[in-house]
């Protein structure tokens, strides 16, 4: 069983190694990134177990890049990390990416833990948001005839979803990168971002897959249904 999730947003930022004043975004969504977002519609607490999430295998396809973007801030009077004090002002950069649009799909072996999600994705307990709590939806994250796809892998999940575009101008790419966790655990990509405590900010090892060919599997239907011809 697959769930499909659309990440569609003016701004989304999918930090995967910030720890300090620099703050990245990854090219994608993260698991942790997406975890976080599926505890924020079920309304788990941010110490709570793990595990449970350990098991869905995640896929994406970008269907719209975006840009990469910087802001440079500043804030004042930030306590130090060991304690000391506050310093009178501290300076970041902090990456996001802009116009961006991603479909994201979970496999999982238990068909009514995808139901609990999709139902949250629809009723969330709390906001949901891309990244950073300033970086809002521009739609929802389900999808009106339904989110979960029965007896369908993640890969054929994710090839047959329709690419819709959002204006009347934008042509769908020859190619739609699709980036993927290898069913075995084995990939040519080691990426050091599945969650295994949001408190300590602790991650495990995944490895996946990169496929650029799935251009021509992926159904172009035209216009989102909600978008007018501009």
């Amino acid at each position: 069983y697959t769930l499909l999730i659309r990440l569609v947003g003016p701004m989304q930022s999918w930090a995967h190694r910030s720890r300090f004043d620099d703050r990245d975004t990854a090219l994608e969504p993260t698991p942790s990134g997406v975890i976080g977002l599926l505890w924020a519609a079920l309304g788990i607490l941010r110490d709570a177990d793990l595990s449970r999430f350990h098991d869905l295998r995640m896929g994406v396809r970008v269907d719209a890049p975006g840009r990469v973007m910087v802001d440079y801030h500043t804030a004042k009077e930030v306590v130090r990390a060991d304690g000391s004090g506050l310093e009178k002002t501290v300076t970041s950069h902090r990456y996001y990416l802009s116009d961006a649009r991603f479909l994201v799909g979970l496999e999982s072996a238990e068909l009514e833990f995808l139901r609990k999600i999709e139902a949250a994705l629809r009723n969330p307990v709390w906001p949901l948001y891309l990244g950073r709590k300033s970086f809002c939806l521009t739609m929802p994250v389900w999808l009106p005839e339904g989110s979960i796809r029965e007896g369908v892998g993640l890969e054929d999940a994710l090839a047959e979803f329709p690419w819709y575009r959002l204006t009347g101008w934008e042509r769908k790419p020859d190619r739609l990168r699709l980036v993927t966790e290898r069913p075995d655990g084995e990939g040519p990509i080691a990426l050091l971002d599945r969650p295994v405590s949001f408190v300590e900010r602790r991650f495990a090892q995944r490895r996946v897959q990169t496929d650029s060919a799935i251009g021509d599997r992926v159904p172009d239907v035209g216009l989102l249904p909600c978008i007018s011809p501009a």
